[in-house]
């Protein structure tokens, strides 16, 4: 019998749990069912009340605003949005300013219940709604793969000022502007050039629309590492003073950044705010063409790399994706022949020879520098220079005294370059142009075609 008791008790529990839920359940439905009517009444309110707008504060209407109802909260949102007849977003290529209505939409959400409660319907802008003198401005915006940039805001700026946001077609549509010369500004991304805010000029014409196209994206940037090849050994880290990216679709097809400080070399240079052409940019060190290998005096596409960042990406290169700065492998020796020690080093001035090229670098010390099992005595301590034509001189002292120019071996050294110091003229200056155009660089063995010795011989300074 007790047994009994105790089972029926539990059947008794089971039974009234299910009968409570069942009617906890019932009551949350019926709650949230009222809640959602409340929220549709609210809705339907909010059409009324923007339909009672005039169609020049509806157009590029937003507004959102928290209405309290018996003590529950509902966040209404109220937004509008230019569309065809057919009620999808207008067209960017639309060029008739009354073909097209307002989409507003109230959408209305709260607490008490899921999801969003909204109620969308077209206003049809009444005639005279547009003065006389009044045009459409769209403007048109595509990413780096062509496709529509959505929810971008963009303002114009002229006779008046205006703003817009891209609907789902990448289209910013200004329906009420005065005729005149506007400029349409994006910010946030860069156009080809890099700029940002992005901007592009468009004109107005009464009783038409008129698109002007961007094509923008966000900004990529590239932080180039450089390196060198002596002799046929190992490459090395090599440092430049700039580099140059190229791509047909800028302005003047490339742009250079300068290391930091200006003055002197780094052995990375980092390229911001660079649109991310899906084609690349070709890249190389220094700020001249001839510094470009595709070009002449090298005229070898091989040698320039291209890369190619993705929108937002940075483009970090690494020891197998270098920027090569060919090397000027050079010694210089006293009048006797002997390598300067680095005890008494020398100075070596390089400058470019390339026609309409200013580039200007830094002034070295001869040294002593090993590359893989090999040292090179009185030699440059950075050796890497832009692809291009030099004249290297150098000295022993700052003022006056021995002082000579590159001269090259060939079947041997120029006939010139005496083992006395004589005065400086016309006729027995060793002044041979470096063609520093290998991407291995030239030979640093001293009896190699293609050697580069300095023999300080001659009296005087460089100049």
């Amino acid at each position: 019998m007790l047994v009994e008791v105790m089972v029926g008790a539990v059947v008794l529990a089971i039974a009234t749990t299910a009968l409570l839920n069942g009617i906890d359940g019932a009551q949350s439905a019926a709650t949230k069912n009222k809640a959602r009517s409340t929220a549709a009444a609210l809705a339907e309110q909010d059409q009324e009340r923007m339909r009672a707008l005039p169609v020049s504060t509806l157009a590029g209407y937003s507004n959102t605003r928290t209405v309290a109802v018996k003590g529950v909260n509902y966040t209404v949102t109220s937004s509008t949005l230019w569309v065809t007849d057919q009620g999808g977003p207008i067209s960017c290529s639309n060029n008739t300013k009354t073909a097209a209505n307002i989409r507003i939409t109230s959408a209305v959400t709260g607490n008490a219940y899921t999801g969003v409660v909204d109620e969308v319907s077209l206003v049809t802008p009444p005639p005279g709604t547009f003065a006389a003198n009044e045009g459409r401005a769209i403007v048109k915006i595509n990413n780096a793969a062509g496709a529509a940039v959505v929810g971008r805001g963009v303002s114009l700026t002229g006779p008046a000022s205006y703003s817009a946001t891209t609907n789902s077609l990448g289209c910013a549509v200004f329906p009420f502007v005065a005729q005149g010369s506007y400029v349409a500004s994006v910010s946030g991304l860069v156009d080809w050039q890099g700029n940002n805010p992005a901007t592009k000029a468009i004109g107005v014409t009464a009783g038409t629309s008129t698109t002007a196209s961007m094509e923008l994206d966000s900004a990529a940037q590239i932080n180039a590492v450089f390196d060198t090849q002596v002799n046929g050994q190992t490459a090395v880290a090599a440092k430049s003073q700039w580099l140059t990216l190229g791509n047909a679709l800028l302005t003047v097809g490339a742009k250079t950044f300068t290391a930091s400080p200006a003055t002197a070399p780094n052995t990375t240079i980092s390229a911001q705010n660079l649109f991310p052409f899906t084609d690349g940019y070709g890249a190389f060190a220094g700020k001249c063409s001839t510094n470009n290998p595709a070009v002449a005096p090298t005229s070898n596409n091989a040698l320039l790399p291209v890369y190619t960042p993705t929108p937002g990406q940075i483009l970090t290169m690494t020891t197998s994706n270098d920027v090569r700065v060919p090397s000027i492998n050079l010694q210089v020796v006293n009048a006797a022949g002997t390598a300067v020690p680095n005890t008494s080093p020398a100075t070596v001035i390089v400058k470019t020879a390339d026609t309409g090229c200013t580039n200007t670098f830094p002034t070295q010390t001869t040294t002593s520098k090993t590359y893989g099992t090999t040292t090179y005595t009185a030699t440059l301590p950075e050796p890497g220079f832009p692809y291009g034509t030099y004249r290297i001189c150098a000295q022993a002292t700052a003022t006056a005294g021995p002082h000579g120019h590159a001269d090259i071996y060939a079947t041997g050294y120029d006939a010139k370059s005496t083992s006395t110091v004589a005065a400086e003229t016309a006729t027995n200056r060793v002044d041979d142009l470096v063609s520093n155009t290998a991407v291995g660089g030239n030979t640093a063995t001293p009896s190699t075609n293609g050697h580069i010795r300095i023999r300080l011989n001659r009296s005087g300074i460089c100049d």
